[in-house]
C-alpha cells in the first residue's frame, strides 16, 4: 500500500485538512477472491468448472440420478477451490480438459468421491467419456447422508 498523495475530491481535501491519512493498494488485484468460502451442511456436491453449469441438461441428468436438487449443489470455479471451508464429507466433480489443473487441485477437503471428466462441452460429445463417468458414479459410495 502506499499512501495517497495528492487530493482529488473535495472529501480527500477535507480529510487531509483533518490528518487523517488516506491508503492505496498498490496492487489491489492481489486480494481479489480472498474470501473463504464455508460449505453448508446441506450441500452433498461440488462442482468445479470454469462456468456456472447447474442449468445445464446433462448436469441436471446428473443430479437427478444422484437424487439431489440444485440447492444441495454448489457450483465453483478452480481458483475459488482453494478458499472453501468444509467440515462433512461431500463429493466432487472436476470438470476440465487440463489433468493438471486437476491434479493441482488435490488433495480436496472432505471427499467422499472425487469425479474427474472433460469440460462440459467435450463432455457432451464423447459417449465414452459418459458411459465411463456414469460407471464411476454407480460404483462409488452413496452421495445422499443417511
Amino acid at each position: 500500500m502506499q499512501e495517497t498523495r495528492q487530493p482529488y475530491s473535495r472529501r480527500d481535501v477535507l480529510l487531509q485538512q483533518m490528518g487523517i491519512s488516506q491508503w492505496q493498494l498498490h496492487r489491489p488485484d492481489v486480494l481479489l477472491g480472498a474470501i473463504n468460502i464455508a460449505v453448508p451442511e446441506h450441500i452433498r456436491l461440488i462442482i468445479v468448472s470454469q462456468q456456472n453449469l447447474l442449468q445445464q441438461p446433462v448436469v441436471q441428468d446428473v443430479l437427478r440420478s444422484l437424487t439431489l436438487n440444485s440447492e444441495q449443489v454448489l457450483n465453483i470455479t478452480f481458483e475459488q477451490l482453494t478458499y472453501l471451508q468444509v467440515n462433512h464429507e461431500v463429493s466432487y466433480w472436476l470438470l476440465s480438459k487440463n489433468t493438471s489443473k486437476n491434479d493441482r487441485t488435490l488433495p480436496l477437503q472432505q471427499p467422499l468421491n472425487v469425479w474427474q471428466s472433460d469440460d462440459l462441452e467435450e463432455f457432451k460429445q464423447n459417449p465414452q467419456a459418459k458411459r465411463q463417468f456414469w460407471q464411476t458414479i454407480q460404483q462409488s459410495p452413496s452421495i445422499n447422508a443417511e
